[in-house]
């Protein structure tokens, strides 16, 4: 009985896990969150599961009729972000004895990277570019070359959601030499991406779907619960002709003792 109830709880699963499809797969989990955050937005039904192939890393699954939909607005939000290489990822990596001048640009690198995610961690923020120009300056030079440096920002909505000040502010003061005037920010607005219309979600248990995909699921379901149910009662019935047969069997032949 309990293994046929786990027949049609697999059976469950096995039907619900074939109406989803990954859109994105191997994320840490805020990349997740964001990637799940811009599907709702959408208006596509979504939901974040731990990665069975890569140890620590998520998966965000989507119906199979809202694939499409869903690759379409990922790419209109630029997502999955691109991977930005910090300090510590860059540095001393390139050979085994670098020189002063390979450690010096690994080091400028690793730092745009961790300036580009300080600034997409901001809310309304798509996607953020870092160009770092800071020579590598000998002791000895009289007139060293000026750092300079870009920032491309695309944002949400029409107004930006950080003045040019503060990413002027924020990018000088994490490179030596560099002054607020010599960063050049580009705020580049990006249309939101609104719900289509007609598209409505509701909950079915812990999964957010489509209403149209809604009532085939709750099918799934009964469907599922019947074959848990079926052979159960049908094992009963068949218990108690057995026990009955078997009663029967070992009374006495005429009712009674002689």
């Amino acid at each position: 009985m309990r293994v046929q109830r786990w027949v049609g709880w697999a059976a469950l699963a096995a039907a619900l896990g074939g109406c989803s499809a990954p859109v994105a797969t191997a994320l840490g989990e805020e990349d997740a969150n964001r990637v799940l955050a811009a599907l709702n937005r959408a208006g596509v039904g979504a939901e974040k599961e731990h990665d069975p192939s890569s140890e620590g890393r998520f998966v965000v699954l989507v119906q199979r009729d809202e694939v499409s939909r869903a690759v379409a607005v990922l790419q209109e939000e630029e997502l999955p972000p691109r991977p930005s290489p910090g300090v510590l990822d860059a540095v001393g990596k390139s050979s085994l004895v670098p020189s002063a001048a390979v450690e010096h640009a690994q080091y400028v690198a690793g730092l745009a990277g961790d300036l580009e995610r300080t600034l997409a961690g901001i809310d309304g923020i798509v996607t953020a570019r870092v160009h770092l120009s800071a020579p590598l300056r000998a002791p000895l030079d009289p007139a060293p070359q000026k750092a300079t440096a870009s920032v491309l920002l695309k944002h949400r909505g029409a107004t930006a959601p950080v003045a040019p000040e503060a990413v002027q502010q924020l990018v000088a003061g994490a490179v030596a030499g560099l002054q607020p005037p010599d960063v050049a920010v580009v705020l580049v607005p990006r249309p939101g991406q609104a719900a289509s219309a007609g598209v409505e979600l509701t909950r079915l248990g812990p999964i957010t779907v489509t209403r149209g995909s809604a009532g085939f699921l709750r099918g799934l379901v009964a469907l599922a619960l019947l074959l848990s149910v079926v052979p159960t009662v049908a094992l009963l019935v068949v218990w108690q002709r057995g026990r009955k047969a078997l009663a029967a069997a070992l009374q006495p032949e005429g009712g009674g003792a002689p």
